[in-house]
């Protein structure tokens, strides 16, 4: 182990610096996702299991999240790798450290890729959204004015406490605690709420 950091250039050695943490936590999070600890990547603007989420601005409409927890560590790790590999090749630091970035940004983007693909295999199991129709909740995640983004509103639907992707109907947004009535719904799971007037 000693030989082969001895046989390292410097700037081998600050990518394997980069590279082995990131592959410690790469390995520990797959893991724990072998058993059930962590399973998602951020496909919500609530709550990221990973550890944090950037918000609904970054993450896009298409649901894709770049950066999480598990894309991040995906980056340095194949950053880290590639760059010994380059550095190795003989193509000199600058170019080393271009592709290398270039490797990890790659990485990132493609673990954003296959967490969407693999939420979208997710089943909310037999919940009938259109039942939803005229049911009062209340806000969960603030709800932006219409066109702003989506929030998230706590309802009963079919005997059960469940969470919905919630817009608002009107220019006018909606806070935590705020009672609200579904007016439309899709079937992506995502309801169209206005304000309950008292």
């Amino acid at each position: 182990m000693f030989a082969w950091w001895d046989s390292l250039t410097g700037l081998q050695q600050v990518f394997a610096c980069i590279g082995i943490p990131a592959t410690l936590v790469l390995v520990v999070q797959t893991v724990l996702l072998m058993f059930g600890i962590g399973d998602g990547d951020g496909a919500d603007a609530d709550v990221d299991p990973d550890g944090f989420d950037i918000g609904e601005a970054a993450s896009g409409d298409d649901g894709l999240t770049l950066f999480t927890v598990r894309g991040i560590v995906s980056l340095f790790c194949v950053a880290g790798w590639s760059g010994i590999v380059f550095v190795d090749l003989g193509l000199g630091n600058t170019l080393s450290i271009f592709l290398a970035l270039i490797c990890g940004i790659a990485a990132m983007i493609g673990i954003a890729y296959l967490m969407k693909a693999v939420l979208k295999l997710q089943s909310s199991g037999n919940i009938q959204i259109g039942l939803a129709l005229g049911k009062v909740g209340e806000v969960y995640i603030p709800i932006p004015p219409k066109g702003e983004g989506r929030g998230k509103i706590n309802i009963t639907l079919q005997d059960r406490f469940v969470e919905v992707d919630a817009i608002s109907g009107s220019d006018e947004g909606f806070k935590t605690g705020d009672t609200v009535r579904v007016v439309s719904a899709d079937e992506s799971g995502l309801v169209v709420v206005e304000k309950v007037v008292k």
